[in-house]
């Protein structure tokens, strides 16, 4: 009797842990929502040396671009950052993209990459235009 109560506790103990599970995953599991690209501007980072140029260390090739993509009534800055001088063409001013915000995380959707791409927040601002106004 005391083997069978043990066995059906685990049992019990073992399915309460695989629903917590489960339900933890499908909570993670949040929507992409639609974007436009407002912007692509080059990202330079700045210097903190304080002498004559000249005599500046050397600094390396930084390929990194704020991307200015809004959603809904907000706008995120996010900054992407490539090995090579390269950005897609995804990126483009006008363009329509799926975007996924999580924390200070963009997710954004490259159907031509066939991958999704992720960017650091480095700004939101909210859109204060009459569409917005309304749905407040």
């Amino acid at each position: 009797m005391k083997r069978s109560l043990i066995l059906a506790g685990t049992l019990l103990l073992a399915a309460l842990v695989c629903v917590r599970a489960q339900t933890k995953d499908e909570s993670k599991k949040e929507t992409y929502q639609p974007g436009t690209v407002l912007t692509v501007d080059k990202h330079v980072p700045e210097s903190n040396y304080i002498g004559s140029p000249a005599d500046a260390p050397l600094q390396g090739d930084d390929y990194s671009y704020d991307i200015g993509i809004r959603v809904n009534c907000m706008v995120y800055v996010g900054r992407y950052e490539s090995a090579i001088d390269y950005i897609p063409s995804s990126f483009a001013p006008n363009h329509e993209v799926e975007v996924l915000t999580h924390k200070h995380i963009l997710y954004v959707r490259m159907p031509d990459l066939g991958r999704e791409v992720k960017m650091g927040i480095v700004g939101h601002t909210r859109v204060k235009d009459d569409v917005c106004r309304v749905k407040n």
